[in-house]
């Protein structure tokens, strides 16, 4: 009975410890404003706890197995604390991506003694764990203490939705995901799909082509529609810029509306968004040197899309939606500039991923586009003032407007087009519904846009003026494809009016 209390102390012990060093790390950057919302993070934490408990009590259950797995659990857990509080980075498979294709220099600058220090002491604390296990001895039952311990971590995980959420995001379950996820994806980059056929290719001698995927940005909040709020001061007075309205997307998770937008799938045949390859290699085929360009995770549905291009760039590789950080579209511009310097060919395509109007939406507005206050001051949604939600929210649109007021002005001098279109809307409130992905109706009527340049108008003159006949017009996120190729004198198998934007008819 004393091996065994002695034991239980060793367990809470350990399970405490891990939970202020690897669990915590993750809040430290929650923006709370009241004791209520520090509550509400602390039962968070407290209730994560329960797995470390349950995990240092299967670890700890065996001498020679707590010799080898308090060790390795402590390192890798001091490793991705230290990274988190330091970077404020996450491990996801953007960033799993991105180590796997750096060189030794660049592996090396994110590399200092303070994490050695940690990661040393960090493991000294766990060899002290191990000795304690070890005078214990052998407890009585520990088949029965295995299986109660089981049992407890199976309800703690699948016991509460949204727990079992956070705990997916939280050491270390998020580190056996990202590198499931990551596993899957690579997977999913091999399996076979059909080239959407080109009917006919009417190229010009140069062009350049921008693809601008949106996030949560909806059409009624942009003042180009008719929006009170002044959310597009930039595009607003931006020469050659057509809103479009009226979009329908019927999805409104990026999970499925990306894969729908970037691929010949429609309402007829929806399973086209998961067996056919995305505009993306209709150009590289017609000679454009391509490149995706993200601010967001890559994700599994369109993840075989991502590496399509030439060129796959992630500044922000390491942020996730739960790191609550700075993080910016204009990080953008940079990766964008230094691919305008270097690429020679005379006909080119960008696609961008932009992070948008997620939420936490403080975290995604620069400075200097916090143009309506007071904004939240919460990470806990529910406790912010609705008309604060609101503020933020459209101070994403403005932060929107600058980040693709930004990217045409690289390319005013060219001939060139520039396509946006969020992936879907976002609720604010109404009939209760807030964010996005539960089907909303307001989540359905994502902004959409294009800008053309001097240059291309004077090339397709047509085009441009269809375009502006079309502009209020009902269309659904199927037109994004074939309007695409037909912007650069393509057309596919399946092109008919109704899925073209520049379409005369």
């Amino acid at each position: 009975m004393f091996r065994q209390l002695r034991y239980l102390w060793l367990v809470l012990t350990v399970a405490v410890w891990n939970t202020l060093c690897f669990v915590l790390p993750d809040f430290l950057d929650s923006q709370t404003d009241g004791w209520k919302s520090a509550a509400i993070i602390l039962l968070y934490v407290a209730a994560l706890s329960v797995g470390q408990m349950a995990i240092a009590a299967v670890l700890s259950l065996n001498r020679y197995v707590a010799a080898v797995g308090l060790p390795l659990y402590a390192g890798l857990g001091a490793v991705m604390a230290y990274y988190r509080v330091a970077f404020h980075a996450k491990l996801n498979p953007a960033l799993i991506d991105a180590a796997l294709h750096t060189n030794p220099a660049e592996a090396a600058g994110v590399i200092s003694w303070q994490i050695i220090v940690w990661f040393v002491f960090q493991l000294l604390v766990a060899f002290l764990w191990v000795h304690w296990r070890w005078r214990i001895g052998d407890i009585s039952h520990p088949w029965v203490v295995l299986l109660v311990s089981i049992g407890i971590f199976a309800a703690w995980y699948w016991g509460n939705g949204r727990l079992h959420h956070s705990a997916n995001q939280r050491y270390p379950l998020h580190v056996a995901r990202s590198v499931c996820r990551y596993i899957s994806l690579r997977r999913s980059v091999s399996l076979p799909r059909q080239v959407p056929e080109l009917r006919s290719v009417c190229p010009p001698d140069s062009l350049d082509v921008v693809m601008i995927i949106g996030e949560s940005t909806r059409a009624d909040h942009l003042s180009l529609n008719g929006y009170p709020r002044q959310t597009c001061p930039r595009l607003s007075v931006r020469s050659n810029v057509v809103s479009l309205p009226s979009i329908f997307s019927p999805y409104t998770g990026t999970a499925e509306s990306v894969p729908h937008i970037l691929t010949p799938a429609d309402s007829l045949s929806p399973g086209k968004a998961y067996t056919s390859y995305s505009f993306i290699t209709c150009f590289a085929r017609q000679g454009y040197t391509t490149a995706w360009i993200t601010n967001q995770d890559y994700g599994r549905t369109y993840a075989p899309f991502i590496f399509e291009a030439d060129t796959v760039i992630a500044p922000n590789a390491s942020k996730t939606v739960y790191v609550y950080h700075p993080w910016y579209d204009l990080d953008l511009l940079a990766p964008l500039d230094g691919l305008m310097r270097q690429q020679n060919g005379t006909h080119r395509l960008y696609v961008f991923h932009s992070i948008g109007s997620h939420w936490y939406y403080n975290n995604h507005v620069p400075p200097q586009c916090e143009r309506f206050r007071p904004v939240i001051t919460n990470r806990v949604l529910t406790q912010n003032d609705p008309a604060a939600i609101v503020n933020s929210y459209d101070n994403t649109v403005v932060s929107m407007d600058l980040f693709v007021d930004s990217v045409i002005s690289l390319f005013v001098s060219r001939n060139a087009i520039v396509f946006y279109l969020s992936d879907h809307g976002e609720s604010l409130g109404e009939n209760g519904n807030w964010l996005h992905a539960a089907g909303a109706e307001e989540t359905k009527y994502p902004a959409a846009l294009v800008w053309y340049s001097d240059k291309y108008e004077q090339t397709f003159p047509d085009r441009v003026a269809a375009l502006k006949n079309n502009r209020t017009k009902h269309y659904r996120t199927d037109y994004l494809f074939y309007s695409l190729l037909s912007a650069a004198g393509m057309e596919a198998t399946g092109h008919s009016p109704a899925f073209d934007i520049f379409s005369p008819e």
